[in-house]
């Protein structure tokens, strides 16, 4: 009769060579990709509003867009995730791959933010192991393993609940979808611009610039965006 001790370490090599094996994930169609970024975007602005009511007291939109509910970090960082590591079958290289990535993705999109729009929306130089305030070491880890129960469990499921919408309602719902997540991107990324223009003295540029000007004055883009620096 095995053991009791080496039958529990056995069953527990056993478990962890399962949780290891990472299923391939593969696109239906464009859809998905639509589907991919609002449901993680949205997810993403759950979690970052939760987090800031936990920790601050207060309730902020985090969001970080005007017209939707959608966070583009974390919808560009789930299509960034989805086609980067579907093609790993282990979760150790899953891990470290999703820490690079997620560090590479965060320290650029704060780059590009930056130097193209004029405003940063976050800012780590306080925190240990930053590198360039853009990012930290300890976050590369937890996106590290963000990534792997992300492609081990988060979008295989997700993709079984798109799949199971019939085609004709998919399609629908996506249209929909990318229609708002592109409006929203016409409207969110000028509006920014024009921000952070303000901010440095200058105004004016056509009858486009006046009405997102007033539309999306100081006072509403530092409600909306109460963590952006410009």
């Amino acid at each position: 009769m095995e053991p009791v001790i080496e039958r529990t370490l056995r069953r527990g090599r056993e478990t962890l060579a399962a949780v290891n094996e990472v299923e391939r994930l593969y696109l239906r169609d464009w859809m998905d990709v639509v589907f991919i970024y609002a449901i993680s975007g949205f997810v993403g602005t759950l979690h970052e509003t939760c987090w800031t009511l936990l920790s601050k007291g207060v309730f902020e939109d985090r969001s970080g867009s005007i017209l939707s509910p959608f966070n583009y970090v974390y919808g560009l960082g789930a299509l960034a995730i989805f086609f980067a590591l579907r093609g790993l079958r282990k979760g150790h290289q899953v891990f470290v791959v999703g820490a690079l990535l997620g560090g590479v993705l965060e320290y650029s999109m704060s780059v590009i933010q930056q130097y193209l729009l004029g405003s940063r929306s976050w800012d780590y130089s306080q925190l240990p192991l930053n590198i360039g305030g853009r990012t930290t070491v300890p976050f590369m880890l937890f996106w590290g393993l963000l990534c792997f129960v992300i492609v081990r469990w988060i979008l295989p499921l997700m993709l079984h609940v798109v799949h199971a919408i019939d085609d004709d309602h998919r399609r629908t719902i996506a249209v929909i979808l990318l229609v708002w997540i592109v409006v929203d991107y016409c409207v969110t990324l000028p509006a920014i611009f024009l921000y952070a223009q303000r901010a440095d003295g200058f105004s004016g540029g056509g009858w486009l610039a006046d009405v997102i000007n007033t539309v999306f004055n100081d006072a509403f883009m530092r409600r909306h965006f109460p963590n952006m620096r410009v």
